[in-house]
Protein backbone atom coordinates (compact mmCIF):
# COMPACT_ATOMS: atom_id res chain seq x y z
CA UNK A 1 0.00 0.00 0.00
CA UNK A 2 1.34 3.41 -1.01
CA UNK A 3 -0.24 6.80 -0.41
CA UNK A 4 0.24 8.72 -3.67
CA UNK A 5 -1.48 11.93 -2.57
CA UNK A 6 -3.15 13.12 0.61
CA UNK A 7 -4.64 16.45 1.56
CA UNK A 8 -7.89 17.72 3.02
CA UNK A 9 -9.87 17.24 -0.19
CA UNK A 10 -8.28 14.21 -1.78
CA UNK A 11 -6.71 10.88 -0.89
CA UNK A 12 -5.09 8.57 -3.46
CA UNK A 13 -3.93 5.09 -2.45
CA UNK A 14 -2.18 2.65 -4.78
CA UNK A 15 -2.21 -1.09 -4.12
CA UNK A 16 0.37 -3.08 -6.06
CA UNK A 17 0.36 -6.83 -5.21
CA UNK A 18 4.09 -7.40 -5.74
CA UNK A 19 4.18 -10.44 -3.46
CA UNK A 20 1.35 -12.14 -5.35
CA UNK A 21 3.03 -11.36 -8.68
CA UNK A 22 6.29 -12.99 -7.55
CA UNK A 23 4.45 -16.01 -6.12
CA UNK A 24 2.59 -16.62 -9.40
CA UNK A 25 5.81 -16.43 -11.44
CA UNK A 26 7.68 -18.76 -9.06
CA UNK A 27 4.87 -21.35 -9.03
CA UNK A 28 4.53 -21.23 -12.80
CA UNK A 29 8.25 -21.83 -13.34
CA UNK A 30 8.39 -24.54 -10.65
CA UNK A 31 5.48 -26.56 -12.03
CA UNK A 32 6.62 -26.09 -15.63
CA UNK A 33 10.18 -27.22 -14.96
CA UNK A 34 9.10 -30.19 -12.79
CA UNK A 35 6.51 -31.29 -15.32
CA UNK A 36 8.29 -30.81 -18.63
CA UNK A 37 11.93 -30.19 -17.84
CA UNK A 38 12.97 -32.96 -15.46
CA UNK A 39 13.28 -35.49 -18.31
CA UNK A 40 16.19 -33.40 -19.56
CA UNK A 41 17.57 -32.01 -16.31
CA UNK A 42 17.95 -35.30 -14.40
CA UNK A 43 19.85 -37.25 -17.13
CA UNK A 44 22.13 -34.27 -17.71
CA UNK A 45 22.85 -33.86 -13.97
CA UNK A 46 23.38 -37.61 -13.49
CA UNK A 47 25.78 -37.77 -16.41
CA UNK A 48 27.80 -34.86 -15.08
CA UNK A 49 28.00 -36.43 -11.63
CA UNK A 50 29.00 -39.80 -13.04
CA UNK A 51 26.02 -41.83 -11.81
CA UNK A 52 25.36 -45.13 -13.62
CA UNK A 53 22.21 -45.77 -15.66
CA UNK A 54 21.85 -42.05 -16.35
CA UNK A 55 19.93 -42.73 -19.54
CA UNK A 56 17.17 -44.50 -17.65
CA UNK A 57 16.30 -41.33 -15.84
CA UNK A 58 14.96 -39.91 -19.05
CA UNK A 59 12.01 -42.27 -18.77
CA UNK A 60 10.65 -40.04 -16.00
CA UNK A 61 9.36 -37.76 -18.70
CA UNK A 62 6.84 -40.45 -19.65
CA UNK A 63 5.38 -40.64 -16.13
CA UNK A 64 1.85 -39.14 -16.26
CA UNK A 65 2.23 -37.49 -12.87
CA UNK A 66 5.15 -35.41 -14.05
CA UNK A 67 3.22 -34.17 -17.08
CA UNK A 68 0.28 -33.23 -14.86
CA UNK A 69 2.59 -30.93 -12.91
CA UNK A 70 3.55 -29.27 -16.15
CA UNK A 71 -0.05 -28.73 -17.17
CA UNK A 72 -0.81 -27.40 -13.66
CA UNK A 73 1.56 -24.51 -14.33
CA UNK A 74 -1.31 -22.82 -16.17
CA UNK A 75 -3.13 -22.30 -12.85
CA UNK A 76 -0.76 -19.69 -11.33
CA UNK A 77 -0.48 -18.19 -14.81
CA UNK A 78 -4.26 -17.66 -14.95
CA UNK A 79 -4.26 -16.26 -11.40
CA UNK A 80 -1.62 -13.77 -12.47
CA UNK A 81 -3.59 -12.73 -15.55
CA UNK A 82 -7.04 -12.36 -13.97
CA UNK A 83 -6.37 -11.44 -10.32
CA UNK A 84 -3.03 -9.62 -10.16
CA UNK A 85 -3.95 -6.01 -10.80
CA UNK A 86 -2.73 -2.66 -9.60
CA UNK A 87 -5.55 -0.78 -7.89
CA UNK A 88 -5.73 2.95 -7.32
CA UNK A 89 -8.32 4.29 -4.87
CA UNK A 90 -9.18 7.97 -5.20
CA UNK A 91 -11.33 9.73 -2.59
CA UNK A 92 -12.36 13.17 -3.82
CA UNK A 93 -14.38 15.46 -1.54
CA UNK A 94 -14.69 18.22 -4.13
CA UNK A 95 -16.19 15.85 -6.72
CA UNK A 96 -18.06 13.83 -4.08
CA UNK A 97 -16.83 10.59 -5.65
CA UNK A 98 -14.78 7.53 -4.82
CA UNK A 99 -13.00 5.91 -7.76
CA UNK A 100 -11.41 2.45 -7.87
CA UNK A 101 -9.25 2.15 -10.99
CA UNK A 102 -7.65 -1.17 -11.90
CA UNK A 103 -4.80 -1.95 -14.29
CA UNK A 104 -3.74 -5.46 -15.28
CA UNK A 105 -2.58 -7.64 -18.15
CA UNK A 106 -6.07 -7.66 -19.69
CA UNK A 107 -6.47 -3.89 -19.64
CA UNK A 108 -7.92 -1.18 -17.42
CA UNK A 109 -11.16 -0.73 -15.54
CA UNK A 110 -12.80 1.88 -13.34
CA UNK A 111 -15.74 2.00 -10.93
CA UNK A 112 -17.13 5.04 -9.14
CA UNK A 113 -19.13 5.34 -5.93
CA UNK A 114 -20.80 8.32 -4.20
CA UNK A 115 -18.79 9.73 -1.33
CA UNK A 116 -22.02 10.86 0.37
CA UNK A 117 -23.01 7.22 0.95
CA UNK A 118 -19.56 6.18 2.19
CA UNK A 119 -19.51 5.16 5.88
CA UNK A 120 -15.85 4.24 6.27
CA UNK A 121 -13.53 1.31 5.67
CA UNK A 122 -13.45 -1.91 7.68
CA UNK A 123 -11.28 -5.00 7.87
CA UNK A 124 -12.82 -8.25 6.65
CA UNK A 125 -11.35 -11.35 8.29
CA UNK A 126 -11.27 -14.85 6.78
CA UNK A 127 -10.09 -18.02 8.49
CA UNK A 128 -7.95 -20.51 6.56
CA UNK A 129 -8.16 -24.29 6.88
CA UNK A 130 -4.85 -24.25 8.78
CA UNK A 131 -6.34 -22.06 11.51
CA UNK A 132 -4.71 -18.82 10.40
CA UNK A 133 -6.42 -15.61 9.34
CA UNK A 134 -6.25 -13.42 6.27
CA UNK A 135 -7.68 -9.94 5.79
CA UNK A 136 -8.86 -7.51 3.14
CA UNK A 137 -10.07 -3.93 3.21
CA UNK A 138 -13.78 -3.31 2.57
CA UNK A 139 -15.51 -0.01 1.77
CA UNK A 140 -18.87 0.34 3.52
CA UNK A 141 -21.73 2.23 1.83
CA UNK A 142 -25.21 3.04 3.07
CA UNK A 143 -26.82 2.71 -0.38
CA UNK A 144 -27.29 -0.29 -2.67
CA UNK A 145 -23.54 -0.74 -3.06
CA UNK A 146 -23.28 -2.14 0.45
CA UNK A 147 -19.86 -3.62 1.24
CA UNK A 148 -17.32 -3.24 -1.59
CA UNK A 149 -14.08 -5.24 -1.18
CA UNK A 150 -11.01 -3.34 -2.29
CA UNK A 151 -9.41 -6.59 -3.58
CA UNK A 152 -11.02 -9.94 -4.54
CA UNK A 153 -8.56 -11.81 -2.32
CA UNK A 154 -7.37 -11.66 1.29
CA UNK A 155 -3.78 -11.50 2.51
CA UNK A 156 -1.99 -12.18 5.78
CA UNK A 157 0.27 -9.13 5.70
CA UNK A 158 -0.25 -5.69 7.25
CA UNK A 159 -1.35 -4.12 3.95
CA UNK A 160 -5.15 -4.35 4.44
CA UNK A 161 -5.07 -2.85 7.95
CA UNK A 162 -2.80 -0.04 6.77
CA UNK A 163 -5.25 0.68 3.94
CA UNK A 164 -8.22 0.78 6.33
CA UNK A 165 -6.40 3.06 8.77
CA UNK A 166 -5.29 5.45 6.03
CA UNK A 167 -8.83 5.75 4.62
CA UNK A 168 -10.53 6.23 7.99
CA UNK A 169 -7.91 8.69 9.19
CA UNK A 170 -8.49 10.85 6.11
CA UNK A 171 -12.27 10.44 6.03
CA UNK A 172 -12.99 11.14 9.68
CA UNK A 173 -13.67 9.38 13.00
CA UNK A 174 -15.49 6.07 12.73
CA UNK A 175 -17.04 3.64 15.20
CA UNK A 176 -18.25 0.05 14.97
CA UNK A 177 -22.01 -0.29 15.49
CA UNK A 178 -23.92 -3.52 14.96
CA UNK A 179 -21.06 -5.01 13.00
CA UNK A 180 -20.94 -2.02 10.65
CA UNK A 181 -18.43 0.82 10.35
CA UNK A 182 -20.09 4.22 10.81
CA UNK A 183 -18.40 7.51 10.01
CA UNK A 184 -19.14 10.02 12.77
CA UNK A 185 -18.55 12.98 10.47
CA UNK A 186 -21.00 11.84 7.79
CA UNK A 187 -24.35 13.64 7.38
CA UNK A 188 -26.46 10.62 8.36
CA UNK A 189 -24.38 9.92 11.44
CA UNK A 190 -24.46 13.60 12.46
CA UNK A 191 -28.26 13.64 12.30
CA UNK A 192 -28.45 10.45 14.38
CA UNK A 193 -25.96 11.80 16.93
CA UNK A 194 -27.94 15.05 17.24
CA UNK A 195 -31.13 13.08 17.87
CA UNK A 196 -29.44 10.96 20.53
CA UNK A 197 -27.96 13.99 22.25
CA UNK A 198 -31.44 15.51 22.50
CA UNK A 199 -32.40 12.39 24.45
CA UNK A 200 -29.43 12.90 26.76
CA UNK A 201 -27.26 10.17 25.20
CA UNK A 202 -23.71 11.34 24.60
CA UNK A 203 -21.68 9.75 21.79
CA UNK A 204 -17.86 10.01 22.09
CA UNK A 205 -16.25 11.76 19.14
Amino acid sequence: MRIVEQDQNRLIIELRPVGLMILCVVLFLLFFVLGFGMRYVLPFAAERLGFPMAGGLGAMGAVPGMNILGYASVIPLLVGVFMVKTRRLTFNRAAGMITIATRGMLGRGEKTYPLAAFQGASLDRSRSSEGGSTYRAVLQFSDQNGAVPVTPYSTSGPGPSRTVNAINSWFGPVVQAGGQTVNLSGPEAQAAIAALEKLGIKIPR
